[in-house]
């Protein structure tokens, strides 16, 4: 990831961190995350969406929606799959117990665009989909397999 990347995401970060602290201050309730895209609207939420090309599904879950909050995304062909909790810890599977349908009616992350949830940051990227948690750790995953960042 650029470097730009990175300190725009850690400006974000001490930004959301910053008004938390102050919404807390005087009673108000701030969401925990900027994006780019409104598809991941609020924790607790179910977020999914599509890479541009619908090889590529993931879904976001946080507030104890679907149990601990993770990250989870697949691919078909090849059958993969990565999951994440929110210390960055990676766990992969491969073949076709691993993997599911997408939900019904989940939206297209754009190339470039980013969902951020939680502590949760995913980019949508020509050469596959980034997941981060908090202190940027995380996966690429891709048609050609699937890497551990950070």
């Amino acid at each position: 990831m650029p470097k730009t990347a990175v300190r725009q995401r850690h400006y974000l970060r001490w930004i959301a961190t910053a008004a938390l602290t102050v919404a807390a201050s005087v009673g108000t309730t701030l969401p925990v995350a900027a994006a780019d895209t409104p598809i991941c609207p609020q924790v607790g939420a179910f977020c999914g969406f599509y890479s541009p090309t619908h090889r590529i599904d993931c879904e976001v879950n946080t507030g104890g929606r679907t149990g601990p909050d993770s990250v989870y995304c697949k691919t078909l062909e090849p059958a993969q799959s990565a999951s994440m909790d929110d210390r960055g810890t990676v766990t992969t599977c491969s073949g076709q117990s691993c993997v599911g349908d997408a939900a019904e009616g989940i939206p297209t992350l754009a190339y470039g665009q980013t969902v951020s949830l939680g502590p949760f940051v995913c980019l949508s990227e020509r050469t596959g989909m980034t997941c981060t948690a908090a202190h940027g750790r995380g996966f690429v995953i891709s048609t050609a397999g699937i890497k551990s960042v950070g």
